[in-house]
């Protein structure tokens, strides 16, 4: 009798340390590149930098970011897109994802535009007018953002707003769900050549070619989940680490493989799910262990990535003013130890801001959602049924649960 392949089932993901190690990472990555990019930290205390040869890599943080958010969606929320995993409420959606980005992003930003208000050639744009009610609602602009790395939370919920779409759509059924995901992957690698770059705002952000970033962190996630990725975790993470090393050389070389929006974002995206996926596999299968430093400091990950920014600008103009600038083996001595400081200090500023700041908003807003959320009602006492009724019944709701 021939024997019938199972297909592999659905399996629950809990809390993923390895998960918050890479956002660590991620974090650490975007540090890197405004302490020693050409118009960063490094040129303006020293007039060189010491990180240029890793500065192009270092923007990898964002596509890891970008990978990580995809996964995370498809892993706790694509109930619509898995076959036998719970549809969760979209408005409930929506709202963790807005109660998440929000509060901690208006909170610094407030507080930027406070400085800037105070010393307005503190902040050096590209040109194009700041709009304030853009840069708080995260919407797309011609000008930078208040808060510099607002662009990256533009895409952020862009793609969140998709994905609500996605599970709205789920009530059809997943077939529905998958086919707004696919459309809209579809539509941003078509647009990404349609669209000039001198177009609105709106249409750049929608086609840019990051934004396959995220779709490649949700087929992550639905390889995870689906059970297909059991025991090739090693594989998985040897494999996502190669390609993300062959990327980051092309990138320091400037090399064909990145040079191109489109090409950088499949080459890193595709490395990042991959290494992502296999870290997962091997934290559930027991076989990784990951420090609980770089536990916390993912935990802090949201916030290194807010406050670095203003910390590094401050730190540039204060120290490039009472720093002596001596020459040779000294000056480089100083420089290494002056940007490991400011390095230090970012981290252990994430780390203040996550404590003080964005775990007692986060505790406001689950307040809140527990306070909105309907109360369950409590069924009337019913008269007890006859033995045999009684029976019955429960035999009738095992059969048709």
């Amino acid at each position: 009798m021939t024997q019938m392949t199972r297909r592999p089932q659905p399996r629950p993901v809990g809390r993923l340390t390895s998960l918050q190690a890479v956002r660590a990472v991620a974090a650490s990555l975007i540090v890197l590149v405004h302490l020693g990019g050409p118009t960063a930290f490094e040129h303006k205390v020293f007039g060189t930098s010491l990180l240029q040869p890793v500065w192009w890599p270092a923007q990898s943080g964002v596509d890891l970011f970008f990978v990580l958010s995809g996964f995370v969606m498809a892993v706790t929320a694509g109930g619509a897109l898995f076959a036998g995993a719970p549809r969760p409420s979209v408005a409930r959606f929506a709202w963790r994802r807005a109660s998440r980005v929000y509060p901690l992003y208006w909170a610094v930003s407030l507080v930027l535009l406070a400085v800037v208000l105070a010393a307005p050639g503190l902040v050096h744009g590209n040109g194009e007018p700041t709009s304030l009610l853009a840069s708080f609602a995260l919407l797309p602009q011609r000008g930078e953002a208040l808060l510099l790395v607002g662009w990256t939370l533009v895409h952020e919920m862009g793609f969140y707003l998709v994905f609500a779409l996605s599970l709205l759509a789920g009530r059809a059924g997943r077939w529905a769900a998958r086919a707004v995901l696919a459309g809209w992957l579809a539509a941003v690698l078509v647009g990404g050549f349609l669209v000039p770059a001198g177009a609105s705002p709106w249409l750049q952000v929608a086609a840019n070619p990051i934004n396959l970033e995220f779709g490649l962190g949700v087929l992550a996630g639905w390889f995870l989940v689906s059970g297909r990725a059991g025991g090739r975790g090693a594989v998985l993470l040897g494999g996502g680490l190669a390609v993300l090393v062959v990327s980051w050389v092309d990138l320091a070389l400037r090399g064909p493989l990145t040079a191109t929006g489109l090409t950088s974002a499949l080459a890193l995206g595709t490395g990042a799910a991959l290494a992502v996926s296999g870290l997962a596999v091997l934290e559930q299968e027991g076989r990784l262990r990951v420090p609980a430093l770089l536990g916390r400091l993912g935990d802090a990950s949201y916030s290194l990535y807010l406050v670095h920014v203003p910390l590094v600008t401050v730190a540039a103009i204060v120290l490039g003013r009472v720093l002596p600038r001596p020459g040779g083996a000294a000056g480089t001595a100083l420089q290494v130890v002056v940007v490991v400081a400011v390095f230090l200090a970012c981290q252990v500023a994430g780390l203040l801001a996550h404590a003080v700041v964005e775990r007692p908003l986060l505790s406001v807003t689950r307040w809140a959602e527990r306070r909105a959320a309907p109360r369950p009602v409590v069924p009337a006492p019913r008269p007890q049924a006859a033995p045999e009724r009684a029976a019955l019944s429960d035999e009738a709701s095992t059969l048709t649960s």
